[in-house]
């Protein structure tokens, strides 16, 4: 078995030849081809969705030995049971190497006017997406996607495409085990293998908790009255962190206990929270407060209602000195003047630590 590839500019004398009556050609299968059609009309359909490509179609001639041409012909139906399998195989080898046909028109025709048994394979150049069939390399492929196939049904084939395909399986064989080998990882023990499924599970709870969370807060303002009493009734306790504002706390049923920042964590839209008395951390005590997207800073700049006149007229006053081992624990006097000044001189006149 061999295969001699060929390409043709015309579609119509390519069907036509195929099918040719004088060489008791007649369809053994086909691809998107009407078979009942004649070869006139399988033409016009096929040039009617074809584009206007140099090459209209290529030719593929499937020949046999007279032994396996007399073998095929002892067969029921002259073995074309047998041939069809075969060449669907050299069709699906051929599309494995590159040349895919599964998209094309095509026919398979047979000729047994001579001693050799042989098939034509018509195969369109413009497929049914109205793609151009990929056709690099076609004649190496077929050689040797032939000798491939012949070599898997025991059929003859030419001495020099056998050792060409037998060096190119050893080739692709060695190709494969070089890139499995670089990409081997090791196999995950059971304990990584649970571990991994723990971290992915906590991941998974966590975000449902925030949503639920996230759900809860927001019906409870604008289902209730009482904010902070529908919160209790779901378990929820408002306060408010120093670093983080608003949050909530909650406690599992195991026991443990969860905190989440309102605006951080949950992401809830601090406008829609209600002045509320608010818990404070540590204490049982409570203060009427409107929660706020963060906690309130004072601002040192303004001067306090409470203050005496001397600390609001920036009058000489030695502050108190901050206690361990603090860079910045030094004697100050504030008198009005920057304490960025780098003339050590001054520094030393108004107290600092030399």
């Amino acid at each position: 078995m061999n295969a001699r590839v060929g390409k043709s500019s015309d579609i119509s004398h390519s069907l036509g030849y195929a099918q040719n009556h004088e060489k008791d050609g007649g369809i053994l299968f086909a691809n998107f081809t009407d078979l009942s059609a004649s070869p006139e009309e399988q033409a016009q359909d096929w040039m009617a969705t074809a584009y206007d490509y140099r090459t209209q179609c290529y030719t593929i001639i499937i020949s046999f030995t007279p032994e396996e041409t007399a073998m095929l012909r002892s067969m029921p139906d002259n073995g074309r049971d047998k041939v069809r399998t075969i060449i669907k195989d050299f069709l699906d080898e051929l599309g494995q190497r590159g040349n895919d046909v599964s998209e094309c028109p095509y026919i398979v025709a047979r000729h047994d006017n001579t001693d050799n048994e042989h098939y034509h394979i018509v195969i369109r150049t413009t497929d049914i997406n109205g793609k151009r069939f990929c056709d690099k390399f076609i004649n190496k492929n077929a050689n040797r996607a032939a000798a491939y196939i012949a070599m898997k049904y025991g059929l003859e084939t030419a001495q020099k495409a056998a050792e060409r395909e037998k060096a190119h399986q050893e080739a692709e064989g060695k190709r494969q085990k070089d890139k499995t080998a670089r990409q081997h990882k090791p196999s995950a023990t059971q304990s990584q293998i649970d571990e991994k499924m723990r971290r992915k599970r906590a991941v998974e709870e966590a975000r449902k908790r925030r949503t639920k969370l996230k759900y809860l807060i927001e019906k409870a303002v604008k289902g209730a009255t009482d904010f902070v009493g529908a919160l209790a009734a779901d378990g929820l306790t408002l306060f408010t962190d120093p670093k983080k504002g608003p949050c909530v706390k909650i406690t599992d049923s195991d026991g443990k206990e969860r905190s989440y920042s309102l605006q951080k964590d949950l992401g809830i839209d601090m406008s829609i929270i209600p002045p509320v008395n608010i818990t404070l951390p540590g204490t049982s005590k409570t203060t009427a407060t409107k929660v706020s997207a963060a906690p309130a800073m004072n601002k040192s700049s303004q001067s306090s209602p409470l203050k005496s006149k001397s600390e609001s007229a920036g009058i000489k006053n030695i502050k108190d000195t901050p206690s361990g081992n603090s860079r910045n624990a030094e004697y100050e006097i504030c008198d009005g003047k920057s304490t960025d000044d780098p003339d050590e001189e001054w520094k030393r006149r108004n107290g600092y630590k030399m």
